[in-house]
């Protein structure tokens, strides 16, 4: 294996921890139905990179695995969602600006959890959506400021 392949596993793996540690120290606000998920304000990194729908998925995916409504659609559907979402967010954000792409992500997992939650649990769509969007468009345009300061220091470059 190339030494550009491991170390773009490592970033991978290494943001899905990130992911992850945020969502579930941040439990109690994590998983309710107007989630306020912290470690969502990473998921911006995805408009500046693709590989990182991969971190996503495998963040959500075990993030999820600490939530009250685990089952079939929070283990598989919302972390291909994710996958889905945010690989697409990547295309929207390099063809119109990498802001429009971050909203894109953020409505397209509100709406991804509104439909969970209704599904799993019974919960009304529109509140859900909405409280989800707001929650999400917050944390990833928070987040995408952040990662673009970051990325114009010239502390690290996300698009490579």
């Amino acid at each position: 294996m190339s030494k550009k392949r491991i170390k773009d596993l490592a970033e991978i793996a290494l943001v899905a921890a990130i992911y992850f540690v945020l969502t579930v120290i941040f439990s109690s606000i994590s998983f309710l139905p107007l989630q306020f998920r912290v470690g969502e304000i990473t998921k911006s990194i995805v408009v500046f990179n693709k590989k990182y729908a991969i971190s996503m998925m495998i963040g959500n995916f075990f993030a999820n695995l600490f939530s009250p409504f685990a089952g079939t659609m929070e283990l598989i559907f919302m972390p291909l969602s994710n996958l889905i979402g945010c690989t697409i967010g990547y295309y929207i954000g390099r063809a119109t600006h990498k802001l429009v792409g971050v909203v894109f992500v953020a409505l397209w997992i509100a709406a991804s959890v509104g439909i969970t939650l209704n599904i799993s649990a019974n919960i009304p769509f529109i509140p859900t959506f909405l409280s989800v969007g707001l929650a999400e468009t917050v944390l990833l345009v928070t987040g995408y400021f952040l990662l673009f300061t970051i990325e114009k220091k010239g502390v690290v470059k996300f698009d490579r």
